[in-house]
């Protein structure tokens, strides 16, 4: 086997859960070429991959694309994503190009949403990923996933405020959709708790949220949300004392990195596949209101509660999170 294309279109979560397929793959196959597909915005987030060759860009032409594919001679094309769009583009290429895909379960994960049941069975989506390449006898190495910060992109504790040279939290608000996102005024109530540094990370619609925050004790919070790169936010993470994160990228990100992480889980449940794959489980805590009958709500996220309460994440124990912190931080 000469060449071999990875295929992983989005996003950022995802993304960094296939580094386990790539790296036991390299292992495996440590002569073997690894290129990566993806979508133009998400190139950075692979193209430092240690067994990463080249970075191929999904082209608004998905017979472009498959040209392009051809093209590069590819042994076997691996996909990790298992969409519409890469089912019609395994069908753009010649038979003389193997083809493995991973599975996504997706009968089960809305038969578990329907019933508010796990009949997903607390699989993780990285082992899934990685057991498309079962025909090919990898393996799975144990030693979890993995994520490279660009030097570019590090920040040094020189360039933090005085109070937070010596340690600090990350507290990362962003999350894509409502049903995933803490209120304010539960950050609010837990960041007046925690007596340690903090620096808030997140996206630029994220920004005001974290000057709120900020406001309240200037000294305490800084807010970096829409000012960092992902690797620079990756960069903070990998430096800190413990990540308070939504089921998000950024907290596969904090379990790449084997950072103590707190995610807070709303309208999603980890048992769905995408609970943090660490190595160490004691640096994993999952909080999450267990009393509701209504959770799961959806697989990814929904744009409002569908009870119109929004119990899920309004009656998050603040307190727990903050005795984890307490009791966790200097271990």
């Amino acid at each position: 086997m000469k060449k071999i294309l990875f295929i992983r279109l989005s996003s950022i979560g995802d993304i960094v859960l296939s580094s386990l397929a790539i790296r036991c793959f390299k292992k495996h196959y440590p002569e073997t070429q690894v290129d990566f597909l993806t979508k133009p915005e998400y190139v950075h987030l692979v193209q430092y991959h240690l067994g990463i060759t080249q970075v191929l860009c999904l082209n608004d032409s998905l017979f472009n694309t498959a040209k392009e594919i051809i093209e590069n001679d590819y042994d076997y094309v691996v996909d990790l994503h298992d969409n519409l769009r890469t089912n019609f583009l395994k069908q753009l290429l010649p038979e003389s190009i193997s083809f493995l895909k991973y599975r996504k379960k997706s009968i089960k994960r809305i038969l578990s949403v329907w019933f508010k049941k796990n009949l997903y069975g607390d699989s993780f989506v990285s082992e899934q990923y990685l057991h498309a390449l079962k025909p090919l006898g990898v393996k799975n190495d144990h030693q979890g996933l993995f994520f490279i910060i660009p030097k570019d992109d590090w920040i040094y504790s020189s360039q933090l405020p005085l109070t937070h040279r010596l340690g600090y939290i990350v507290i990362s608000l962003g999350a894509k959709h409502f049903t995933k996102r803490m209120p304010i005024e539960k950050w609010n109530e837990l960041i007046a708790k925690l007596s340690f540094p903090i620096i808030l990370i997140g996206g630029q619609e994220d920004f005001l949220i974290g000057e709120q925050l900020e406001r309240m004790d200037d000294l305490k919070c800084i807010n970096k949300c829409g000012q960092y790169t992902l690797g620079q936010s990756a960069s903070v993470i990998a430096q800190s004392k413990f990540v308070i994160t939504h089921d998000t990228g950024m907290m596969h990100i904090a379990a790449a990195l084997q950072k103590k992480t707190i995610s807070i889980w709303g309208g999603t449940v980890p048992y769905l596949g995408f609970q943090p794959y660490v190595i160490d489980k004691t640096k994993s805590f999952i909080i999450e209101n267990n009393q509701l009958n209504c959770r799961p709500c959806s697989k990814h996220g929904r744009s409002d509660c569908p009870k119109g309460h929004f119990k899920c994440m309004r009656e998050i124990n603040t307190d727990a999170i903050v005795e984890i912190v307490s009791t966790q931080k200097e271990r």
